[in-house]
């Protein structure tokens, strides 16, 4: 069969699944009658995907029953038609006859203060539906924002196929760009690495869910200070490299992260201080996997969490600023007598999925720092990124903490976390 037929007849058994199945009990559980995603072309919304087009007003409506009805208003009925997600089609100017004829109480529409998935609609969009639906239909709107989360989260079987292939075709790629197959120590650039992920990406008609990006050296046991941080170092013996990446693909995205220790000479395996420093982040990842259940918020299931972490004897710092942009403490040696040679973990349990991107991605996510998905709910069939940060004292880097990041996708069904692929479980050597 043809490819690309292929990934969109594939596309279109989701987005009728995700209707038939998800929208329903998303709708009702929000308290909402109809939802109106208004979409115009040249104005790229982040639910095209989900919905097939980019034209048009995208009229859902809770008429009773077991399913949502689906209408297009001044929408390509052309394109939609021939994926069997709708049941009918209409004009624009039909819209605001069609709205009063259901009179909906709630009417949600695809603004949010705080979700960007949600909030496609201009404001010039806005001002005209407003002139389309009337006043006293008008001011029955209310953000999308909850409804399109839980429309999202909430994955179907056909969705979670999809994404366990995609996150086991990330591991393979990740795991074949840190090996000899890729790298040749004291030739290879870091940048050369970034590269080879976008040719193979291009290749199978992909892209790079987290843009284009090179691995870190979070160690080296060569290279002069600060060398390591141009993307055109290259890989030496004794460097231990962390690549954080992830692949989009027919509306889902990956998020995954893999190390890799370039083996100096008469080496065999791992230097101590590093074997120990991965094997207690393999253990936290123990100890946070059966705390995180369906049916309790973001907020509650961190601070379980938290409690998690210093029960298990390790320190848990609750990072209330992105890490990225300089939320994480000194790594330096302990200064603190009650905390020396102790592990010091940090969270961030992200939503993941359509984009791979946590920023914009709807969903639960368990960190400190993303306290406006805090209030959402874990619910069946969740996919998220399983990740956070255990940094350990290691003698090889004169007693400051090497941060080990676990991250990998997984699923939060009714019996707990499960794995989408095969999860890290080892450090690869470069020979």
């Amino acid at each position: 069969m043809n490819e690309a037929r292929a990934r969109w007849e594939r596309l279109n058994v989701i987005r009728r699944e995700k209707f038939d199945l998800v929208l329903p009990m998303a709708m009702r559980e929000n308290q909402v009658d109809m939802w109106i995603h208004v979409m115009r072309e040249g104005n790229p919304d982040p639910l095209v995907l989900d919905l097939g087009d980019d034209l048009g007003y995208f009229v859902f409506t809770d008429r009773g029953g077991d399913r949502i009805e689906r209408a297009v208003f001044g929408g390509r009925d052309d394109v939609l038609d021939r994926t069997g997600a709708y049941d009918f089609f209409r004009s624009e100017e039909e819209l605001g006859e069609y709205v009063a004829a259901m009179d909906p109480k709630k009417i949600a529409v695809n603004t949010s203060e705080w979700l960007a998935v949600a909030d496609g609609i201009s404001y010039s969009g806005y001002v005209k539906l407003q002139a389309a639906l009337g006043e006293e239909y008008s001011s029955r709107i209310v953000s999308a924002g909850p409804l399109i989360t839980d429309f999202r989260v909430r994955r179907v079987i056909s969705e979670i196929v999809e994404y366990g292939k995609l996150g086991e075709l990330t591991r393979q790629l990740i795991e074949r760009v840190l090996s000899n197959e890729v790298i040749v120590p004291g030739h290879t650039t870091l940048e050369d690495i970034a590269w080879w992920m976008e040719e193979q990406l291009i290749g199978l008609g992909m892209a790079n869910s987290c843009g284009f990006n090179a691995p870190a050296v979070l160690y080296s046991a060569t290279a002069k200070d600060g060398e390591q941080q141009s993307s055109q170092y290259m890989i030496q013996r004794g460097d231990l490299l962390k690549l954080d990446t992830g692949i989009s693909f027919m509306n889902l995205g990956t998020d995954v992260k893999r190390y890799a220790y370039v083996l100096q000479d008469g080496e065999k395996t791992l230097p101590a201080g590093i074997r120990f420093a991965w094997d207690q982040a393999l253990r936290v990842r123990d100890v946070l996997r059966p705390r995180i259940v369906v049916g309790r918020t973001a907020d509650e299931t961190l601070k379980d969490l938290g409690r998690a972490v210093e029960e298990a004897g390790y320190v848990y710092i609750n990072t209330i600023v992105d890490p990225s942009c300089g939320g994480v403490p000194s790594l330096e040696p302990d200064g603190d007598p009650k905390e020396v040679g102790k592990t010091w973990v940090w969270i961030d349990c992200h939503c993941v999925g359509n984009t791979g991107n946590s920023e914009v991605a709807s969903g639960p996510s368990m960190a400190g720092f993303r306290a406006d998905r805090g209030h959402l709910t874990i619910k069946p069939n969740n996919i998220f990124a399983f990740e956070f940060t255990a940094a350990t004292p290691a003698p090889e880097m004169g007693g400051w903490r090497l941060p080990i990041g676990i991250e990998d996708d997984a699923i939060v069904t009714e019996n707990g976390v499960q794995w989408l692929y095969s999860p890290n479980v080892r450090i690869h050597l470069v020979r």
